[in-house]
C-alpha cells in the first residue's frame, strides 16, 4: 500500500507581498468601474485635442495664421454659394425688378413696354410670358378671374371659359414649364388668342 507524499510546498510570505504591491500584477483594476462615463470621457477627449489644436505655443506659432485664412476661405465660399443661387440677397434695397423670372405677378408691370422690348431683343420666351400675364391682368381687372399668385393658370381657365383663353393658357404652359421652345409663331398665336379673349370677354 503506497503512503502519501508529504507536502513540500511552502508559502514565501515576502515574495507573495513584493507581487501584490506590483501594478502590474493588479488584475483587481479590469473590475473596478471608471471615474467616467463614456460621454464623459469622449468629451474630455475632444476638448484635449481642440486645446492641443488651437492652442498657440509662442511668438513662432504660425498655426493661428492658418486658422484665420481657414475661417477666411470658409466664409467666402459660403458668401459665394448665396451669391450664386441667392442672387435677391445681393440686390440693391428696394429695388424691384420690372418682372422676375420665377414669378408671374401681373401688377406693378408695364407689359406693353416689356413685349416690346423682349421682341426688339428676340426673347420669345419673355415675349410669350408678357402676352399671357398681359390677358390675365385684362381678366382680371374686368372680373372675369379672381387672380392670385399661388394660383396654377389651369385654375383660371376654369373661371374664365373661353377656347381661346384655353388655346393661349396651354401654350403659355408649354414654354413656361415644359420646356418647349418660344417661337415668333407662337406670339403671334398668342396674340391672336389674346384678340379673341378680349372680344369675348368684353360680352
Amino acid at each position: 500500500m503506497l503512503q502519501p507524499l508529504p507536502d513540500t510546498l511552502s508559502c514565501d510570505s515576502t515574495l507573495l507581498h513584493q507581487f501584490r504591491a506590483d501594478e502590474a500584477y493588479n488584475y483587481a483594476r479590469e473590475l473596478q468601474a471608471p471615474d467616467l462615463n463614456l460621454l464623459e470621457w469622449l468629451m474630455r477627449k475632444i476638448a484635449d485635442i481642440l486645446s492641443e489644436v488651437f492652442s498657440v505655443q509662442g511668438r513662432g506659432d504660425f498655426r493661428i495664421l492658418i486658422y484665420i485664412a481657414l475661417a477666411l476661405v470658409f466664409v467666402a465660399v459660403i458668401v459665394y454659394l448665396l451669391y450664386r443661387y441667392q442672387p435677391r440677397l445681393f440686390g440693391r434695397v428696394g429695388h424691384v425688378d420690372a418682372v422676375k423670372d420665377d414669378e408671374d405677378n401681373i401688377y406693378g408691370v408695364d407689359f406693353d413696354a416689356e413685349y416690346a422690348k423682349a421682341m426688339a431683343l428676340g426673347d420669345y420666351y419673355r415675349a410669350v410670358r408678357m402676352v399671357y400675364l398681359r390677358t390675365l391682368r385684362w381678366l382680371a381687372d374686368r372680373n372675369k378671374i379672381s387672380w392670385q399668385l399661388y394660383k396654377t393658370p389651369t385654375q383660371y381657365t376654369r373661371e374664365f371659359l373661353s377656347d381661346a383663353f384655353l388655346h393661349e393658357t396651354n401654350g403659355f404652359m408649354r414654354v413656361r414649364y415644359g420646356n418647349y421652345p418660344a417661337t415668333e409663331g407662337l406670339v403671334r398665336q398668342l396674340l391672336a388668342w389674346e384678340a379673341e379673349v378680349k372680344k369675348g370677354g368684353e360680352a
